[in-house]
């Protein structure tokens, strides 16, 4: 899994930077495993980064797209608001996301599985059918030297804390016609994560 990115109500990214220096943080580690022991293991286990540091990746994350999220703004919270409650609110949002729309579970239903070795090409067609299929989500696939290394999804959000995602339409295009599916190997990247 790579990250929950709010965009502008255009459709655009946000800032590069972040949206808010002051809710800018380097110790998200530390913040979660203080705050919610259960979301810092699910993290662990389904948001790791490719080189190991999963801190500065979560860092980054918060810091690019968390801080971007307006309903998570400290204002929109009730009294009494607990430090780093927006963080959790942040990171457990995108992983009931990545429950919910288990992409790997929706892929196997319909045949396609990650292959090791192997040169079996998929089609962006059959792969984009099958989620649709299981799951009702529109989905942008990207690839990098023939190889499928991202699923992109869009929802509208409604609400404030404890917010409602509904799916919606991609804003994108895929970046392949036919690739292939390898399953992740890293010793610190998971099976059953999603980019």
């Amino acid at each position: 899994m790579h990250g929950l990115w709010p965009s502008t109500c255009s459709g655009q990214q946000t800032a590069a930077n972040g949206c808010d220096v002051s809710r800018s943080y380097n110790n998200i580690s530390a913040i979660i495993s203080e705050s919610n022991y259960t979301l810092f293991n699910e993290m662990n286990e389904y948001w790791g980064s490719y080189n190991g540091n999963n801190n500065e990746f979560w860092s980054h994350e918060w810091t690019k797209h968390g801080t971007c999220v307006s309903t998570l703004d400290p204002k929109c919270y009730d009294e009494p608001y607990e430090q780093h409650e927006r963080v959790c609110e942040y990171f457990g949002a995108a992983l009931a996301l990545r429950s919910k729309y288990n992409l790997y579970a929706a892929l196997e239903a319909k045949g396609i599985v990650p292959v090791d070795k192997s040169k079996q090409m998929y089609s962006s067609s059959e792969v984009k059918d099958a989620i649709k299929s299981e799951l009702g989500l529109d989905v942008v696939l990207k690839c990098r030297r023939g190889v499928l290394s991202e699923v992109r999804a869009w929802f509208h959000v409604i609400g404030g804390v404890g917010a409602v995602y509904v799916a919606t339409s991609a804003f994108d295009k895929d970046s392949c016609v036919q690739f292939e599916y390898p399953r992740k190997a890293h010793d610190d990247m998971v099976a059953k994560t999603f980019d």
